[in-house]
């Protein structure tokens, strides 16, 4: 078979971790091949992960909040199904605007070329495509970038039922929600769709292998009033358990598990849900026969995102490091970057920042203060009460924490935390501080508006110098 075309850089996937990599690299006069086996851009987070829980949830809070309003009225706002229904609809429309202005943008750029296919490595320099309709095709390259994202585990559990349990990829395809489900795994995945499917009026059950939900996510002080919040949504939560078995029955499943005191039980369920974790999608990418080596995380990569191999990267779910989206596109930016202008561009992950999605939401950046003494740091880390916040009063959500942690000598803020109604909204001058390493002076001495939630940024650390002086 000879070789169909050549580029000087093929993009292998493409999600957050592929397409603007692709389209930053064509815009600088590359020849780009950018390849998707889906045949749509996007990636997970697009069609099964961030956006479409988070336009679930939108709904989510307006029904719990009307539900509210209309009690004791004589009146309803619909029930749960009606509400998924429409939701749902609004799911596609969103999604595929989306991906379709993606396309559209791809298609204006005269020197990228879409393939939509399943690729594989037959050298280093060589892959090849193959598309839906069985059609292979070769294409050279001088340069690569591997961005195909991760898959949803499936955890070793025993029964016939755990291979037709549902993913987070299959979940958001549905178009009725489910009587009662089980989820397996407690990270943010599940704790997520725990509380949302709960406030939908799902009876649903958390099963966790870990001593505690979102175990090594958070800060621990946080864990505790996430798990409080879930409680008081309807969500079953069982920690320190270990699911042995799903199995099928002709009402649904039955998940056969040990809690934490060692007694066996069993849930029936109309669903069940695996949220145990993501793995590297690479089993149909042939690595070997480009020699690019894998580390037990993912692809191996240096701090310039390069493989084992020169000229040939990876980014996003692909390579072990933190795995969202927008980390993902910091990384298919910065390996652009290194394609073009050689290796002088390298990953910071302590500047990373996250967003979890619950009621109360929970946002991070940079350093927990563990990760910080793991690192080497002196740290003191300082907590404000958002009990006695007057925007949180105004709002009638007192519930919640901003935690800083700071260096101790340089005073340099290196973790921000926050467990607040609109800590996604807070994120932003939290990864700020941390990336341009503020100190408690530098947000001290700034004007946080009043009365407003980012007013605690200022008060936080203000009340840490006072303590320092």
């Amino acid at each position: 078979m000879k070789t169909d075309s050549s580029y000087d850089v093929a993009v292998i996937g493409g999600g957050p971790g592929g397409t603007p990599a692709a389209m930053r690299l064509a815009a600088s006069g590359k020849k780009v091949l950018l390849v998707e086996g889906s045949g749509k851009l996007g990636g997970a987070c697009l069609f099964s992960g961030c956006i479409p829980s988070k336009i679930i949830r939108h709904a989510v809070l307006d029904y719990h909040q009307a539900k509210g309003f209309f009690a004791g009225r004589g009146t309803s706002p619909g029930g749960p199904m009606d509400v998924w229904g429409r939701t749902t609809k609004k799911m596609d429309q969103i999604l595929y605007g989306r991906s379709s202005a993606a396309g559209r943008k791809a298609d204006g750029m005269k020197s990228l070329d879409f393939v939509a296919g399943m690729a594989r490595f037959l050298s280093a320099r060589e892959i090849e495509v193959r598309t839906p309709d069985g059609v292979e095709s070769r294409y050279a390259f001088d340069k690569a970038i591997v961005a195909t994202g991760s898959v949803p585990v499936t955890p070793p559990i025993g029964g016939d039922g755990i291979k037709r349990a549902l993913t987070s990829e299959s979940f958001f395809s549905r178009r009725e929600l489910p009587s009662s489900i089980v989820i397996i795994g407690g990270g943010p995945i599940g704790v997520e769709m725990g509380q949302m499917l709960a406030r939908m009026e799902v009876g649903c059950t958390i099963i966790e292998l870990a001593d505690t939900i979102l175990d090594k996510v958070c800060e621990p002080e946080f864990t505790p009033l996430i798990q409080e919040a879930l409680v008081r949504s309807g969500v079953n939560i069982f920690t320190a358990a270990k699911v042995r078995e799903v199995n099928q029955t002709e009402d649904g499943y039955v998940t056969n598990f040990i809690d934490a005191e060692g007694a066996n039980r069993a849930i029936p369920s109309a669903q069940v849900l695996l949220a145990a974790g993501r793995a590297p999608n690479t089993e149909s990418l042939d690595l070997d026969r480009a020699g690019i080596h894998m580390a037990p995380g993912g692809i191996e990569v240096n701090q310039f995102l390069e493989t084992s191999v020169e000229g040939i990267y990876a980014t996003g779910d692909v390579i072990e490091g933190p795995r969202f989206a927008h980390t993902a596109t910091y990384e298919a930016l910065v390996a652009a970057f290194n394609v073009t202008s050689g290796n002088r561009r390298t990953v910071d992950f302590s500047i990373n920042s996250w967003v979890l999605f619950t009621d109360p939401e929970m946002a991070s950046a940079g350093f927990t203060e563990a990760q910080a003494v793991e690192a080497g740091r002196d740290v003191i880390s300082g907590v404000y009460d958002f009990a006695v916040d007057a925007a949180a009063q105004v709002e009638d959500s007192p519930r919640g924490q901003l935690r800083f942690v700071a260096d101790k000598g340089s005073r340099e803020i290196v973790g921000v935390h926050i467990l607040a109604r609109h800590a996604g909204s807070l994120a932003g001058e939290a990864a700020l501080i941390v990336a341009k390493k503020l100190t408690l002076s530098d947000v001290s001495e700034a004007i946080h508006p009043h009365p407003t939630w980012n007013e605690s940024f200022g008060l936080l650390a203000a009340n840490m110098l006072a303590a320092l002086s």
